[in-house]
């Protein structure tokens, strides 16, 4: 699983600054921001919307204190989460009446490059197999995650400099 088309930009192509604050959505919009930033050692703090506020953090295996999920277990949250809202979505449309959907994802880490080996996702649901089955084939289209990592897309990084000289 890779995301391909990375590429680097030196001017914000925006043209402006929000660093997260006062972010407007409209919730019709198909545009998502959030606003991360360092707090010191591992952790960050994630801004939603200014609605929803997160920590980030490490293990102490890997240096953090643990106070928050780690980067890989938001992606690995955002994917399980995705496809059970997906599903929920689907059986909703189709009138199928569901009392408990739950999604587990894993994954391995290959740590010489980087990233997933592969992302493994359970569902299980309240509805007999085959049902099942067939409605999480019908969600999986519905998932804007897991087709986004699926389907690749670009990431493009912008930088810039806060640095005052004196």
């Amino acid at each position: 699983i890779s995301c391909s088309g990375f590429s680097l930009f030196i001017l914000n192509n925006i043209g402006r600054n929000d660093h997260g604050k006062n972010l407007e959505v409209n919730f019709m919009s198909n545009f998502r921001t959030v606003h991360v930033r360092w707090m010191g050692q591992y952790r960050t703090d994630i801004n939603i919307r200014g609605v929803h506020h997160l920590e980030g953090d490490e293990t102490p295996e890997y240096g953090g204190n643990d106070s928050g999920p780690m980067p890989t277990e938001f992606f690995l949250a955002s994917v399980a989460s995705c496809l059970c809202l997906a599903v929920s979505h689907i059986g909703q449309k189709k009138k199928i009446d569901l009392n408990n959907i739950e999604v587990s994802a894993s994954a391995e880490k290959d740590t010489e490059i980087f990233q997933f080996k592969e992302i493994h996702l359970q569902v299980k649901a309240d509805l007999p197999a085959e049902k099942l089955q067939l409605l999480v084939m019908q969600a999986k289209k519905y998932c804007f995650v897991s087709n986004t990592i699926i389907k690749g897309c670009p990431i493009n990084i912008t930088t810039e400099s806060t640095f005052q000289s004196k």
